[in-house]
């Protein structure tokens, strides 16, 4: 049997992470980030840390119980030596805002680490909002 590539372990935890938002479980999220991992939301927030990561998946599933948002992987590059992976991809998102349905898409980078065990884990990710409803709230200026 051949074993799954780096890029079928990535694409699969990547489905793991998009079923995981879909069921409203924050605790599956958690163990696919690194401790140090990094988020840039697609209007410019930014948050730092996995656990705090966990917190605000499980806050945002139970203010806004019609959020779902799904990241679809384009390109997998991988540095095997290192175990390094850039993940690009397409996202699209729905959810609740000033009481409206809204619906929001765009592009996402994603750094992935293999750890010390053979998993993938998330370092970072970038997102950025390229099609979105009236409803959806610009980033703050800079």
């Amino acid at each position: 049997m051949t074993q799954p590539t780096s890029s079928d372990l990535i694409r699969s935890a990547r489905e793991v992470f998009n079923i995981a938002i879909a069921e409203k479980n924050a605790k599956g999220i958690r163990p696919l980030l690194a401790p140090s991992y990094h988020l840039v939301t697609g209007r410019s927030d930014q948050f730092h840390g996995a656990d705090e990561e966990e917190i605000r998946w499980a806050e945002l599933f139970q203010t806004d119980p019609t959020a779902v948002y799904r990241r679809t992987p384009r390109e997998i590059t991988t540095n095997e030596a290192w175990g390094l992976a850039e993940e690009l991809g397409n996202w699209q998102g729905t959810y609740t805002a000033k009481g409206i349905f809204v619906n929001a898409s765009g592009v996402y980078s994603a750094k992935w680490q293999r750890t010390t065990t053979g998993a993938w884990v998330l370092q970072a990710e970038v997102f950025t909002t390229i099609n979105f409803d009236e409803a959806c709230a610009p980033p703050d200026p800079i």
